[in-house]
């Protein structure tokens, strides 16, 4: 019924022109028009229609006006990576040594600014692996950037931008995507196909749909996709969906498709679920996931007959909560169907799903259940997913010292010390970079892999691994780091950064 109102408020825009234009009028056009719009309000409700709102050149107004809201702030985010090789190599290719070099993969997806910061939020797939990002302003600038924090679970990531002292940014402006409604129209910008800044224009189809992407061994992954039918397609990935205020109200995540090109479906992360992931990633690096502590399914409409509930709707506890877990110690059982949290309905499994992953640990909800026909309303203390993120696991071994500046120090093997040219010498390398630090997106330097010889740090001599902790001890957040290092040619070469 929605999709027919939606059409109909087209066809509306079409008879009024034509009806203002004619000197006049056609009373029976005329009663036509009003025929039509009083079935798009019986529809609609209580929307509020307006004929003026509904004409041609007023949306292609609004179209306007929210690409030149939104596109300012939207980026390309270019990926080196290098392909996997299975024998053990040097990053940096030294003359006259003989190794495997794995080839440079290149991918283009896309972003937004967040924050004055230079925060960008994009896709979890678009920066996974990367050796080096770049981003790409809409005004032409172009900065790298390093890689803040993702989280698989949900397919969001945060980079930020390594920009200079004095640069600023325009930023994204969010709107509420709990507030959509299906068939509002919505705009996805991005670079799809290598078609840099590109706008395009659709409806919300459907919300909370689960699409069986975003899967992994722990059985965390959270999908509630806003679908569209705007052109979603390759390149579009992390790029924002905006309503036609330009207000951000989505990521452009995945599409439904064949053949890998957009065949009228494509997919976006709600932006309430994904603000807050990236303000966790931001301010923790890791996100804190609150954990209700149930088993849940769809209600369908044998369940709807057995627990007895007006409507086939909810989703249904189907094993007895483990003791201990937060949803035991409120008293939920097998077979309650949860309908609201804090009062809002809930449909759908992954509507649950989204609305408790936006809450924190240690939260207190109010959970309504119907029980074989009677409601019940539980208070519950979200619990958290014990977790082991990459950080974390990095986090559990013994730690280094010189960590805090964004890698890890090993002495350098003499085929590596040879490309300082003094044969013999003690020298010091870097022996693997944090992904999430502020080498990230410079070096790619794994455990068991050997980085470039450092030089100089802070203008300090270094030639072991003693030296680079004792310079680290002094340096604190915030603090610029500058080293010197040996790149691939042989050449001293000056790097400078931030820690964090």
């Amino acid at each position: 019924m929605v999709r027919k109102a939606f059409g109909y408020a087209l066809m509306i825009g079409a008879v009024s022109a034509v009806a203002v234009g004619c000197s006049g009028g056609d009373p029976a056009q005329a009663q036509t028009s009003q025929a039509v719009r009083n079935e798009v309000r019986e529809a609609l409700g209580d929307v509020p229609i307006r004929v003026d709102t509904l004409t041609a050149s007023s949306l292609s107004g609004a179209f306007r006006s929210a690409a030149a809201t939104a596109l300012p702030a939207v980026v390309q985010v270019d990926v080196q990576s290098r392909m996997t090789v299975s024998s053990r190599r040097l990053p940096f290719m030294i003359p006259g040594i003989p190794q495997d070099q794995a080839p440079v993969q290149r991918g283009t997806g896309s972003g937004f600014i967040i924050d004055e910061q230079g925060h960008v939020m994009t896709n979890n797939h678009v920066i996974e692996g990367a050796e080096r990002i770049i981003v790409r302003l809409a005004d032409g600038r172009e900065f790298d950037a390093s890689v803040v924090g993702a989280d698989p679970n949900t397919d969001v990531a945060v980079i930020r931008i390594n920009a200079r002292q004095g640069e600023s940014f325009p930023v994204s402006q969010f709107g509420d995507s709990d507030a959509l409604r299906v068939g509002d129209w919505v705009l996805a910008l991005g670079n799809p196909l290598g078609l840099d800044f590109t706008v395009t224009a659709g409806i919300v189809s459907a919300k909370n749909r689960n699409i069986n992407i975003l899967r992994n061994d722990s059985n965390t992954q959270l999908e509630a996709f806003i679908q569209t039918d705007a052109a979603i397609n390759r390149g579009n990935s992390g790029g924002p969906m905006v309503d036609l205020l330009g207000r951000v109200v989505g990521i452009n995540t995945a599409i439904e498709s064949g053949t890998g090109y957009f065949a009228g479906a494509g997919f976006a992360i709600p932006i309430n679920l994904a603000r807050k992931v990236a303000n966790d990633l931001i301010e923790y690096g890791v996100v804190h996931r609150p954990r209700l502590g149930i088993q849940i399914t769809e209600v369908n409409a044998a369940d709807a007959e057995v627990y007895k509930l007006p409507r086939v709707s909810g989703a249904v506890i189907s094993t007895p909560p483990e003791p201990g877990t937060p949803a035991a110690e409120a008293g939920l059982e097998m077979g309650d169907v949860i309908v609201s949290i804090n009062g809002e309905e809930v449909r759908t499994v992954s509507e649950l799903q989204a609305k408790v992953a936006r809450m924190r640990p240690g939260d207190v909800v109010e959970v309504g259940v119907i029980r074989y026909g009677n409601r019940l309303t539980r208070r519950v203390k979200l619990g958290e997913f014990e977790q082991v993120t990459a950080r974390q696991a990095r986090a559990s071994d013994e730690p280094s010292a010189e960590m805090r500046l964004g890698f890890r120090a090993m002495p350098a093997p003499p085929e590596a010390a040879a490309l300082a040219g003094e044969r013999g010498e003690r020298y010091v390398a870097i022996g693997e970079v944090d992904p999430y630090g502020p080498l990230g997106g410079v070096f790619r330097v794994g455990r068991g892999d050997v980085g470039p010889i450092i030089l100089k740090l802070n203008g300090q001599d270094v030639r072991t691994v003693a030296d680079v902790q004792r310079i680290a001890r002094s340096v604190k957040s915030g603090d610029v780091v500058s080293m010197v290092y040996l790149n691939p040619n042989g050449q001293p070469t000056i790097l400078n950064y931030r820690v964090r």
